[in-house]
């Protein structure tokens, strides 16, 4: 059975360990950044569930990014965003070699329905038959609840790369067997080790800018305020 612990223990497994050389907690992404590497993960809201200060704050950059890594197994969000961000960092080095395919275009040949976790802008055009679950769905759109029904009667299934840091992946993939998977975001970790697990493709981002993501992650950007400075690149099984 895929798990929460099954998705951390497997991407921990591969973790190189590096000195951090920066961490900037964004009120949309945070960021760590070593030498060879630069990851993302996306902030959770400050009044989420179980959402508390970084008693660590000011000494983050002390922690090896082993350590780092480790905190996706906090109780605390916020931290768990900051561990995600460090596992990124391993995996999505500046020099990894990977397609500039859209993984996304490996949904556009399917008949059945595509279920896909999170709104993404422009995917109707890209996509048939899709359906969207999101925690606060618009008209046409599905909520939380539906993806037991959706997911395992759908051809094919896109997960947000969030949803390994807000804790429903686990959920999602385990739901999603059998089908075609995508994880999608810049959260996405470009690990090998996430195929054993059902995923199929990983698409996500490779930092080309360092200073540029900082600056506009530090000032709040969004997904869009981010493209200019990372590249988007995808992983197949």
């Amino acid at each position: 059975m895929i798990t929460n612990k099954l998705l951390f223990d497997t991407l921990l497994t591969g973790i190189t360990d590096q000195k951090i050389e920066r961490v900037i907690i964004g009120i949309n992404w945070t960021l760590v950044e070593t030498a060879l590497g630069c990851g993302l993960a996306h902030t959770p809201r400050r009044d989420d569930p179980g959402c508390q200060a970084i008693s660590t704050a000011g000494q983050l950059t002390d922690l090896s990014l082993r350590e780092a890594t480790e905190l996706v197994l906090s109780e605390n969000p916020m931290e768990v965003t900051i561990g995600m961000a460090a596992i990124n960092a391993s995996y999505n080095r500046y020099d990894l070699e990977a397609s500039d395919k859209n993984g996304l275009d490996a949904f556009a040949d399917i008949d059945g329905p595509v279920t896909v976790i999170g709104r993404f802008p422009g995917l109707t055009e890209r996509i048939r038959n899709l359906l969207v679950i999101e925690r606060e769905p618009r008209e046409g759109e599905y909520g939380e609840k539906d993806a037991v029904k959706l997911l395992p009667e759908s051809a094919g299934v896109i997960i947000t790369s969030s949803a390994l840091v807000n804790g429903s992946a686990g959920e999602l993939l385990e739901l999603a067997k059998n089908t075609r998977v995508c994880m999608v975001g810049p959260s996405t970790p470009f690990a090998p080790g996430l195929f054993d697990l059902g995923i199929d493709y990983l698409a996500g981002t490779i930092v080309t800018d360092v200073e540029g993501m900082a600056i506009a992650v530090a000032q709040g950007g969004a997904v869009k305020a981010l493209k200019p400075f990372g590249a988007f690149k995808t992983l197949s099984r």
